[in-house]
């Protein structure tokens, strides 16, 4: 088996400009012919339909002929073939580069941790089937991290946890010519890991920390953020407090506890509604339903597995007052980047991991008559935090005796 370069990427469209991008840095003396190139364009080129604002759909078309209110991070994203679940082998020769190739002769797998992980589970499944192709894999690029944490970051620990592990079978190897360090399994040691994203969260340092283990180090870039909350472009009070949490496995229960004691009674008999609860994870989300409904409030939702007509519904249900309560993820603005109409008590239950959703989320209190902003956070919520109101701020925010915070 040769030396592979295994690059998990979240979607076709961005596999599709990988590749071009590829192929394009080919050396230009030498004349190369691209096998399987139209196959590979109809199978990653074209759109998807995607639900715009007003739940309709419509074919993906560029962002400079389409006429949309969604910003131009979503159109540079979504405009495209969004599926994520695809696999490719690409092999290079001195005349040809040949997409589609046999997995075990490719020099490259272009995958979607989707795809992949598919391959690995119809694999375990059946015995007749292997994936001892990924035993040679030498380099490593996890690119668009941010985008693959708002699919299913967990994805990308079963692939990992499946690299450079001895093979099943020989498949036509030449033993003599295995480096002494794969036979001893310390392959992992000398694969080179690449992890490129937009933000670090705790999953991408998890990875980094406990998975990319080469001996010759490693290197990570740490940023100063400047904060985004001059992009809020409404006079509203954003009030900031700080709940107690002794460890980060604790933080889940803490905050949750904060909010049903502290938070929930204050808009718990509001008459005027418009109380907007965003919430980052689906995993918090299904807790506050829970707990919406025990204590029988008004609400509505607007989450990731949320049928369309059930969208449309809440939508006009909670601009219209006829429910008091709108839970809402940052998966499902993530992909639709909805305007949600009525908003006059924004709670923030967790900071969004995409820093440009804050601001985002709290402008969508435009037109309200009385604008209010309450955000949940702990020490261990920092990596969000200084994406949001800056580096200085947050290490300010989660030191200070104090617990509470106001921005304007």
């Amino acid at each position: 088996m040769c030396l592979v370069v295994l690059i998990l990427l979240p979607l076709r469209s961005i596999a599709l400009r990988v590749v071009k991008r590829l192929i394009q840095l080919t050396p230009s003396n030498r004349k190369v012919n691209v096998e399987h190139m139209d196959r590979f364009t109809d199978d990653f080129g074209g759109g998807e339909a995607e639900d715009n604002d007003d739940g309709a759909l419509t074919e993906n078309v560029p962002a400079l002929t389409q006429k949309s209110s969604k910003p131009s991070d979503y159109h540079a994203l979504f405009d495209g073939n969004n599926d994520d679940h695809f696999m490719i082998g690409i092999k290079f020769t001195r005349r040809s580069i040949r997409l589609y190739s046999d997995f075990y002769t490719s020099d490259m797998i272009v995958a979607s941790p989707l795809g992949l992980t598919t391959k690995i589970g119809e694999a375990d499944s059946e015995k007749e089937k292997d994936v001892d192709y990924l035993s040679s894999i030498e380099v490593l690029i996890v690119d668009h991290a941010d985008v693959i944490a708002m699919q299913n970051w967990s994805l990308v620990d079963e692939v990992v946890q499946r690299l450079n592990q001895l093979p099943s079978k020989q498949h036509g190897t030449d033993i003599m010519r295995i480096r002494h360090w794969y036979l001893d399994e310390y392959a992992r040691f000398y694969r080179q890991s690449i992890i490129l994203g937009y933000y670090l969260n705790p999953d991408i340092n998890a990875l980094f920390n406990h998975q990319f283990i080469n001996y010759k180090g490693k290197v990570k870039l740490v940023c100063d953020y400047k904060g985004v909350l001059p992009k809020v472009v409404l006079q509203v009070k954003q009030i900031y407090q700080r709940f107690d949490a002794k460890s980060i496995e604790e933080a889940n229960d803490a905050r949750f506890e904060y909010f049903t004691q502290k938070v929930f009674p204050k808009i718990k008999d509001s008459v005027q509604g418009g109380i907007m609860l965003f919430a980052s994870s689906y995993f918090e989300y299904v807790r506050i339903r829970n707990f919406l409904k025990s204590q029988n409030a008004s609400f509505c939702l607007l989450g990731d597995y949320t049928k369309q007509s059930d969208i449309s519904r809440s939508r006009v249900w909670f601009f219209e007052g006829r429910r008091k309560i709108m839970l809402y993820t940052e998966r499902a603005h993530f992909y639709h980047r909805y305007k949600i109409r009525g908003i006059q008590n924004l709670i923030i239950y967790s900071l969004p991991e995409r820093k440009e959703f804050y601001p985002e989320i709290v402008n969508m209190l435009n037109g309200s008559d009385i604008m209010t902003c309450t955000v949940l956070f702990s020490k261990f919520d920092q990596l969000r935090l200084e994406r949001i109101v800056g580096s200085l701020a947050s290490k300010r925010m989660v030191t200070s005796e104090k617990g509470v915070f106001v921005f304007s």
